[in-house]
């Protein structure tokens, strides 16, 4: 499943312009990376992200 432009309405909470303002430094801008901000995305944010998606998803198909 694919949230796409409705993730923020979908999935309230994260933050979801960072996620993409991040994976566009990733895709174009990678020479600029800092590893500590990547580190600190990859611990401490993804996790609450991951867990709020799989809310959602629960909660549109409650037989998972």
């Amino acid at each position: 499943m694919r949230l796409g432009e409705d993730a923020e309405t979908l999935v309230p909470g994260p933050d979801w312009k960072g996620f993409r303002g991040m994976g566009n430094i990733l895709r174009r801008a990678y020479h600029r990376i800092d590893d500590e901000l990547i580190w600190n995305a990859a611990n401490d944010e993804l996790p609450t992200m991951r867990d709020a998606i799989r809310n959602y998803l629960k909660s549109t198909n409650p037989a998972t």
